[in-house]
């Protein structure tokens, strides 16, 4: 028989074994074997040993059943020792033939059991008689350790030895088609089941159904639910972790309300799979019902259900029924489950405070932590930029020893690190790192992306990937950022082949990082062109388009698409409007910038933060509308910062205004005094309004004061290598040929009447 077997290393749960014997140890004997058996033409090694045991045959039953529960116990403890030494007393003994078959049935399973399956195998090989049990066992034993493929081989042995399978060797094939993630070997079992005539059997139907559910076939399993004859809790918990596990999570909850409603009461597995499912959903008055139900059935203190009941109404939203639930049930509970749902509940909803806050709870009630609890309170701190607190939680790790030095809290810390802006710290726990998933490159590229050190980010991009990690669509987002950081066209090109070849351009973020990279490289045609093959603009590429409309001066286009994202059904969020406002102001659009900026919450329902009160002070500002401006500024409901004050001292300097650059400039100082740009800008007026003394004292107040200039500077990249130019530089290795051109140029553009202007001049010389 060949088979077309797709490979998985998925675990399972365990299968039913039918109990052979009585638990009864003073009754008599009862065997349950069944009358087909296979005989092996050798001799069996132990049957011709001295009998040890057994004077009568009534002694010799009690006997039996004294092994066999010896045998259950050391499978229940994992002693591999007793096993083994019932084996080589059964070996010793003269036992009848079945039952010999009877006692090495149990033996065989106790070595499955204590993780010795190979010495299983041995035994099952030297066995002189077997029966449905036996194969049963050995398929069990294959799919508990993973062998799914030789447990389907036991299967077909046995059908070829003449063994018909029963409903717990049924019930253990299925297993191993769920391992093997074949449907088509799961439809060849069906047909067999059907063949044997146990179709219709509640318990082998409800292994059916989850093996269809398990291997994405909810048609299937749906099928087979509908025409079975009754219902036990296993079949509808079946069905409704299917429904939960395929997306089907509305079907989940309607599974639940008609179980509730019929002769099956639900149990603990039901309401952790339904609350998965509502927990998707989002709905809390879902929730509420769950929650009624495991309060009506006594379970809602049970760590499963308290802790799935969490983070179901954490992901509903609902942080106060969660934290209703868990002061109720959990504030004292020893076990650190319920404290880990509730942190990352708070954490993965944004209150970062609170979720460290009952982190402090948890480590002065001495409940343990684990691996989950610092991810979750890792996040949270990376969230609230909370810098002593990362290293003091890092510090709790560490003394916990390796075994917290796993990927996902090594990528945590690296995240939280990153996050609070410690970059040499991202770097030393990443070169800490004994083993490195993509998670952790991705991390470090992120890091140097976000502080604005696009070529480290590159080089370690070009690192991951000569050292054999597959970059994914969040590492090639963060590359894109770098690329469009420092103006690389050629190489986000470059970047956007190799996202094509990898199948994640289509990918929502990648969409969008494309569109901002070549945007703001230069070309917003190849922008464009990445934005209209997206076939469902999400916000961020609406915003990404929208934003490189207006870097580019079209304003029409902005507006325009702008325009087209309303009428999608597409609600603007506050950095949408940041751009529109942005296109209005480079745009001279005034009356239009102002009205967007009034229906922001009336229309959008969009508090208007900081920046958008700095944009429009710059729209006003343009136009030479200071004192409009400054208006706006007394006007505002908070506390302008020194970004709209450096907006208005901007436009001042455009528009030559003293007076109200004085103010601009006495209100950023105190804020920011080391800011070299307050003062240049501010000496920049002195001198085009002729006040040239007072734009050298103001330098020489910035040199007392120790401030100075960030000096600017211009960059190219020539075959792959960053050159950087600063004025006056003479660090360059090629500088004299570069001042060479560069005197060759100027004498180029003096001849086509070029002239420079120096009115600022003063303010520039060091």
């Amino acid at each position: 028989m060949s088979f077309s077997v797709k490979s998985s290393a998925s675990q399972l749960s365990l299968c039913e074994l039918p109990t052979a014997v009585s638990k009864n140890r003073t009754g008599n004997l009862a065997v349950g074997v069944p009358l087909q058996t296979t005989k092996k033409s050798k001799k069996f090694v132990g049957r011709n040993y001295p009998k040890s045991i057994g004077i009568s045959e009534t002694y010799q039953k009690t006997q039996i059943q004294d092994l066999i529960d010896v045998l259950r116990d050391s499978s229940e403890k994992g002693s591999i020792r007793e096993a083994k030494a019932v084996h080589g007393l059964v070996l010793k003994s003269n036992f009848e033939d079945k039952d010999l078959m009877v006692l090495f049935n149990h033996v065989a399973h106790a070595y499955s059991k204590c993780s010795e399956f190979k010495a299983a195998c041995r035994l099952f090989d030297e066995m002189p008689h077997r029966n449905v049990f036996s194969w049963t066992v050995m398929i069990v034993g294959s799919t508990e350790h993973g062998l799914f493929f030789d447990g389907f081989k036991f299967f077909c042995e046995m059908l070829n030895h003449g063994i018909f399978p029963d409903k717990f060797a049924c019930s253990a094939i299925i297993q191993s088609c769920i391992g093997l993630d074949s449907l088509e070997l799961g439809k060849m079992v069906h047909a067999q089941i059907v063949t044997r005539g146990f179709g219709t059997h509640i318990f082998v139907s409800t292994s059916l159904l989850n093996m269809y559910a398990k291997l994405g076939s909810m048609e299937d399993s749906y099928r087979i639910f509908n025409n079975m004859k009754e219902h036990n809790q296993v079949s509808w918990n079946a069905m409704i972790s299917g429904c939960t596990s395929n997306g089907l999570h509305l079907e989940a909850f309607n599974l639940f309300v008609r179980m509730k409603s019929g002769t099956c009461t639900p149990n603990m597995y039901t309401i952790v799979s339904v609350s998965k499912a509502v927990g998707k959903l989002g709905v809390v008055n879902m929730g509420k019902e769950v929650q009624n139900c495991a309060s009506e059935l006594g379970i809602e203190d049970n760590v499963l259900v308290g802790t799935a009941l969490i983070d179901m109404y954490s992901k509903c939203g609902s942080l106060d029924d969660a934290r209703s639930v868990f002061d109720t049930n959990f504030i004292n509970c020893g076990m650190n489950t319920p404290w880990n749902a509730m942190i990352s509940g708070y954490s993965q909803s944004g209150h970062s405070q609170e979720s460290l806050e009952l982190y402090v709870q948890m480590c002065q009630n001495g409940i343990k932590q684990d691996l989950y609890t610092y991810c979750s309170v890792f996040n949270a701190i990376a969230a609230s930029k909370n810098l002593q607190f990362v290293r003091v939680v890092h510090g709790m790790v560490l003394k916990c020893g390796r075994d917290l030095m796993v990927f996902s809290v090594n990528n945590a810390i690296a995240d939280a690190y990153s996050k609070c802006g410690f970059l040499e710290d991202v770097r030393k726990v990443f070169n800490r790192m004994e083993g490195r998933d993509i998670v952790s490159w991705t991390t470090l590229v992120t890091a140097y992306s976000q502080s604005s050190l696009g070529e480290e980010a590159l080089a370690t991009f070009c690192q991951m990937t000569e050292e054999g990690f597959a970059p994914n669509q969040f590492t090639f987002s963060s590359v894109l950022v770098s690329c469009a950081s420092l103006c690389f066209l050629e190489y986000g090109r470059q970047v956007h082949g190799l996202l094509c070849k990898a199948g994640l351009d289509t990918e929502k973020c990648v969409e969008s990082a494309l569109i901002d990279m070549y945007a703001k490289c230069g070309s917003i045609t190849e922008a464009e062109k990445v934005f209209d093959k997206i076939s469902n603009p999400d916000i961020v590429s609406w915003t990404a388009i929208i934003s490189g409309y207006a870097q580019h001066g079209l304003v029409e286009a902005a507006l325009q698409h702008f325009s087209r994202m309303e009428q999608s059904g597409i609600k603007a969020n506050a950095v949408t409007l940041l751009c529109v406002l942005f296109a209005c102001s480079h745009g001279g659009m005034v009356e239009d910038g102002l009205f967007y900026f009034q229906q922001m919450e009336e229309s959008y329902g969009v508090v208007p933060e900081m920046e958008h009160y700095a944009c429009i002070v710059d729209l006003l500002g343009r136009v030479g509308r200071l004192g409009d401006a400054m208006e706006f500024i007394r006007k505002m409901p908070m506390e302008p910062d020194e970004m709209v004050w450096q907006t208005l001292l901007g436009a001042c300097r455009v528009h030559g205004n003293v007076e109200l650059g004085k103010i601009a400039a006495r209100k950023i100082l105190p804020i920011r005094p080391e800011y070299s740009a307050t003062y240049v800008l501010l000496s920049n007026i002195y001198v085009e309004t002729g006040s040239y003394e007072d734009g050298l004292s103001l330098r020489n107040v910035m040199k007392d004061q120790g401030v100075k200039k960030d000096p600017g500077y211009s960059w190219i990249s020539v075959k792959g290598r960053i050159h950087k130019f600063y004025s006056g530089d003479q660090q360059h290795p090629q500088k004299n040929e570069i001042y060479v051109k560069l005197e060759e140029l100027r004498e180029k553009a003096k001849a086509t009447g070029y002239a420079p202007d120096l009115r600022y001049v003063l303010n520039n010389v060091d």
